[in-house]
């Protein structure tokens, strides 16, 4: 995968020719192309980029309208230049970004205006016209860097447990994104462009899990009234996800065992043996050595599912990816609802970042889109939220919480957090968020170590 600093987003090819013939005779050089989807993903908060916003349609303007919104909601440090080709029509509301662009110019008309605008960015930034090639650590990077910054000092293993195909063990509490970071192990891997496929291990009825995994013939059993192909083998060569893996009976979990020591399998009702071409990764909701202790999960199976495993921690105990899941998920909602919103208001952000979050990510993308769906304007208010979350105070209930709740304790829980933040948007580089802070390198090393965030990362000069 390539990246730039410069880049044309457009989907019309005959405008993309002429913006690109322009930019070969004036500099020699052509811009990157992305289409208006093809951008979803590709911005990170650390290099700002200069992105040129074509649209020559009332359609192309609406997502070009969204991208723009996207961009603000999450704080992308993107310089946006809007090129607005042939005669405004009905629906091609452009001129309400007019805020929000460094520069609206209409193309073929000001094609020397565009081209003045990139020489003087030129001299100010030579690699302008530059690509290079990422690696698969700096795409995972950008990835948890816009949505969870918390799981970079997982990184390196992340970066492992793609590249290789092994499986992969993911624990957490419901809803803390286990299905996120399977489909993140997925699109990094070698078998990105093959099917990823979720198997809700909690949902299937005990006599039904064999047929789901495996399939089946016609007439293996009542009900069978045609041959049904199962999850192993529709995958493919891409991966497979056991949701809830805790779930199953021990009987189930035989079977399974055999297929990830061997591959092999065969249909209900067949003598037929196949081989499982997929990778599998497995979550679970609670630990599994306590299941194995109540002798409610395999040992073998264990072991074998626990080549690499994460641990995904709740939403409470990561706050530094509240504002950056907020802002994400709200940007999804606003293009999903068509809203104006182009913000969210700072005391929002307090609001969310104070509540505990019992259903972890998935009960924020709840909350926000219940806000966002009831939002008028431009920047998603308090008043928006729902007033569980809105009106939330919490109350000490014991001695213990009481002492906890003391002005120490509030100090330092703060710093910890805006430590953890400044850590965050500067890609955990400790020099850039020392300099941030307006502390010495060494007085933050000191207060990392003091609030448990150091890592082996850490230990070699930077998280």
């Amino acid at each position: 995968m390539t990246a730039s600093r410069l880049a044309l987003v457009a989907d019309d090819s005959a405008v993309v020719g002429q913006i690109q013939a322009c930019l070969r005779q004036a500099f020699g050089r052509e811009a990157p192309r992305l289409s208006l989807d093809g951008l979803r993903g590709q911005l990170t908060r650390e290099d700002p980029v200069l992105l040129l916003l074509a649209a020559s349609s009332p359609v192309e303007s609406e997502r070009v309208l969204r991208l723009v919104q996207e961009i603000y909601l999450q704080k992308l440090p993107a310089t946006l230049v809007l090129v607005e080709v042939g005669t405004p029509g009905p629906g091609r509301g452009l001129a309400r970004l007019e805020p929000y662009v460094a520069k609206r110019l209409r193309w073929p008309e000001e094609a020397g205006t565009l081209v003045d605008l990139l020489r003087e960015r030129l001299a100010r930034e030579r690699d302008l016209f530059d690509t290079f090639d990422e690696t698969l650590e700096d795409v995972l990077e950008r990835r948890l860097l816009v949505q969870t910054p918390s799981l970079l000092p997982m990184l390196d293993r992340v970066a492992l447990a793609a590249e290789h195909d092994v499986t992969v063990l993911l624990t957490g509490e419901t809803g803390t994104g286990k299905t996120h970071l399977a489909r993140l192990l997925h699109d990094c891997s070698p078998r990105a462009n093959q099917p990823f496929l979720t198997v809700p291990c909690g949902a299937l009825p005990a006599n039904l899990v064999e047929s789901a995994f495996f399939g089946h013939v016609k007439g293996a059993f009542t009900g069978a009234i045609d041959r049904k192909i199962g999850k192993f083998e529709a995958a493919g060569q891409g991966t497979i996800l056991l949701d809830e893996i805790d779930t199953l009976p021990l009987e189930q979990q035989a079977s399974l065992l055999r297929v990830i020591e061997t591959g092999e399998f065969e249909p209900i009702g067949s003598n037929e043996t196949r081989l499982c071409q997929a990778r599998i990764i497995v979550a679970s909701n609670w630990d599994l050595e306590d299941a194995v202790r109540q002798q409610r999960f395999r040992l073998d199976l264990y072991y074998r599912l626990n080549v690499m495993s994460f641990h995904l921690p709740s939403l409470r105990e990561r706050i530094q990816d509240i504002a950056p899941l907020a802002r994400a998920i709200t940007a999804r909602f606003n293009t999903r609802f068509k809203k104006d919103l182009f913000d969210l208001h700072p005391r929002t952000l307090e609001v969310l970042e104070a509540f505990p979050w019992p259903g972890n990510i998935r009960q924020l993308e709840n909350v926000l889109q219940q806000a966002v769906l009831v939002a008028q304007g431009h920047e998603l208010l308090v008043e928006h939220l729902p007033a569980v979350v809105r009106d939330h105070r919490p109350m000490p209930t014991s001695p213990t919480a009481i002492a906890k709740d003391s002005l120490k304790h509030t100090r330092e829980t703060t710093e910890r957090s805006v430590i953890l933040r400044t850590l965050a948007a500067n890609g955990y580089n400790r020099s850039r968020s020392a300099a941030a802070l307006g502390i010495s390198r060494v007085t933050l090393y000191k207060k990392m170590r003091a609030y448990g965030l150091l890592d082996s990362k850490a230990s070699n000069g930077e998280l």
